[in-house]
């Protein structure tokens, strides 16, 4: 293990899996955001779980709040109910468990792991600026996450730049091993693109790890602050998207061991920041948190 690192950023981890622990059934039209209607406390507690975990940053639950999944059960009217919800309940765990960032949470519009079917740009950054607007002035960090392509990213990205606000991006990488991103570009190519746009941090999610890792060492001598929060799932088949109605399996060889040893091996590679996505829950962030404490 290396020496402790002191400037390492702890994400928190996974939103749908934590709800899901709690106990609820999420459906796979509107998947989280459903939580925002049914039980927002439970999604306080979710948000406090993983403060209490460690972790120095929460994202809010904003994934699903976009207009195209929203339409799908009818609350295409309710993406700013439903966001101001969010990012309230954000801000509530925050003052009630700790002195944490809140970044605020841009995801894919309409299918996730679906660069084929990203839609129209100047129809994405409408949407984008108006989630963005209706987060206020609750988030610290705009995260434009899981995006598949740079035309992706580049709307998400340039609603979050024109406020001013920190802004990160995060992409979804491929299984081929290469750490491209899904939509085959190089991941170095899309850092760069996204550097030019003026991001602050270029991140890898909702991908396996090994991809990641293949990632963060083909960005690692760019001069920009980077990092992951993986999966520990079961690879994404071809053509399969987010919303799915049937879930991936979590791995059986990835342990919370394994997992951290290898999100630490990013840290020991220059990454900043750390921390998990679908299939990771508050004790996979503990462990991490533990690691970075040097215990």
């Amino acid at each position: 293990m290396s020496d402790r690192p002191t400037n390492v950023t702890l994400l928190d981890g996974g939103m749908g899996t934590t709800l899901k622990d709690h106990g609820l059934v999420l459906p796979p039209t509107i998947w989280s955001a459903a939580a925002l209607l049914e039980a927002p406390d439970v999604v306080r507690e979710c948000h406090i779980a993983f403060i209490d975990a460690g972790a120095d940053l929460i994202i809010s639950n904003t994934y699903a709040t976009v207009p195209n999944l929203l339409a799908l059960e009818n609350l295409g009217d309710k993406v700013e109910d439903l966001v101001e919800t969010a990012m309230r309940l954000a801000r509530e765990a925050r003052e009630s468990a700790g002195d944490v960032r809140i970044a605020g949470s841009l995801a894919p519009l309409g299918h996730s792991y679906r660069p084929d079917l990203v839609g129209p740009d100047d129809r994405n950054l409408a949407s984008y600026r108006r989630i963005v607007e209706a987060m206020g002035d609750v988030p610290d960090v705009l995260l434009c996450e899981t995006m598949s392509s740079v035309r992706e990213a580049s709307a998400a990205v340039t609603a979050a730049t024109e406020t001013g606000r920190e802004t990160w991006v995060a992409f979804a990488l491929g299984s081929d091993g290469t750490g491209a991103l899904l939509s085959g570009e190089p991941a170095v190519e899309a850092a760069t693109a996204m550097m030019n746009l003026g991001v602050d941090t270029v991140l890898f999610n909702c991908s396996e790890p090994e991809a990641i890792s293949a990632a963060i060492h083909a960005v690692g001598d760019l001069p920009i602050a980077t990092g992951g929060y993986p999966n520990m799932l079961e690879p994404v088949p071809v053509d399969w998207s987010f919303e799915a109605p049937s879930p991936r399996g979590k791995r059986a060889d990835l342990t919370t061991d394994r997992m951290v040893d290898m999100v630490f091996e990013w840290v020991d590679a220059g990454a900043t920041h750390i921390g998990g996505c679908c299939g990771v829950g508050p004790a996979v962030i503990e462990a991490m948190a533990s690691r970075i404490a040097g215990e």
